[in-house]
């Protein structure tokens, strides 16, 4: 716990990092020790959330104390997507799902394969459709619920103060996401799309992509598709930069995800190689890594100006 130094009070800076898929769950425990290290808790204003279809859980032991990713797991259901890959397969498929058409300029209907067995298994059609099945129900309450609490109310401030911490004015918003896999780069645009729908005002979305070159304990046809995945998540997003508008289909009851404009302030990419190659960071040291940078852009002076710049926070000031 802190003390209650009028003078001296750490800076906090309120965030809510979303996770998607498996690689957000080799950074947030080890972020979560280094909240408990320093401040001996996760300041209030600081919140986790993590969406996958894999239950497994990411966890460390460190200081004789457990830190796990169950608490902010959200794991989302497969069920209706493994009924609906067996009705596709019928020709009479709109008695049982009449709805499916709508989507059909947005999801590949004929490449989409249920597997079983954890997350999504590189087949980004099945990823294409199974975010959409879950969307309504699962994914915009918890982003909702979230985004309401990202700055404290007064009583919470006042709680938050009184413990030594000085909130900022501003926040962000960060987005985890391993970008050679299938629930990260299947669901990033989607995420962030949403997410700039229902932020504050003066909130920042920022992206931590892992790229194929992080994913060093897969096999090679895994990296190699890897490859094609982020090759075409970055073109999707830089056709957004270019004024590309997104308007798509997500759920069964018609609700749409549209977005004219650029869908994030940021974006920060990882691969975990050092000195032009000659040293590689293996997935626990680069989510130590992560948790670093996200530790010191939640808590320090230099990471609120530093988001202020990149975030065009800061327009309008001068150097004195």
């Amino acid at each position: 716990m802190l003390k209650n130094n009028p003078i001296n009070k750490q800076l906090i800076i309120p965030t809510l990092i979303v996770g998607l898929g498996g690689y957000p769950k080799a950074v947030l425990p080890h972020l979560d020790f280094l909240f408990y290290q320093y401040f001996g808790e996760r300041p209030a204003s600081v919140d986790f959330v993590i969406f996958d279809f894999d239950e497994a859980n990411g966890e460390i032991s460190a200081t004789g104390r457990r830190f796990t990713t169950q608490p902010y797991l959200i794991v989302l259901p497969k069920k209706a997507l493994k009924d609906i890959a067996r009705k596709l397969r019928r020709k009479d498929r709109n008695k049982f799902i009449p709805w499916i058409d709508t989507l059909a300029g947005y999801v590949d209907l004929k490449q989409v394969r249920y597997v079983e067995g954890p997350g999504l298994n590189l087949l980004m059609q099945t990823a294409n459709l199974a975010w959409r099945l879950v969307w309504s129900e699962h994914i915009v309450p918890q982003l909702k619920a979230r985004l309401q609490n990202l700055h404290p109310s007064p009583q919470e401030l006042s709680k938050l103060e009184c413990k030594g911490y000085s909130i900022s004015n501003r926040s962000s918003i960060f987005v985890i996401a391993g970008g050679g896999s299938t629930t990260g780069p299947s669901g990033l645009l989607p995420i962030l799309v949403e997410l700039k729908r229902l932020k504050p005002v003066d909130s920042n979305v920022f992206t931590i992509l892992f790229t194929p070159g992080s994913y060093r304990d897969k096999t090679d046809e895994h990296r190699k598709r890897g490859r094609a995945i982020f090759r075409a998540t970055i073109h999707r997003l830089i056709d957004l930069f270019n004024g590309m508008e997104f308007d798509q289909p997500y759920g069964r009851n018609g609700y749409r995800l549209r977005l004219e404009g650029e869908p994030l302030d940021h974006l920060f990419l990882i691969d975990g190689s050092l000195g032009g190659g000659r040293a590689e960071l293996n997935t626990e040291q680069l989510g130590k890594l992560v948790a670093r940078l996200l530790f010191k852009l939640t808590t320090s002076p230099l990471g609120e100006k530093f988001l202020g710049h990149i975030g065009n926070l800061n327009r309008g000031l001068k150097e004195v």
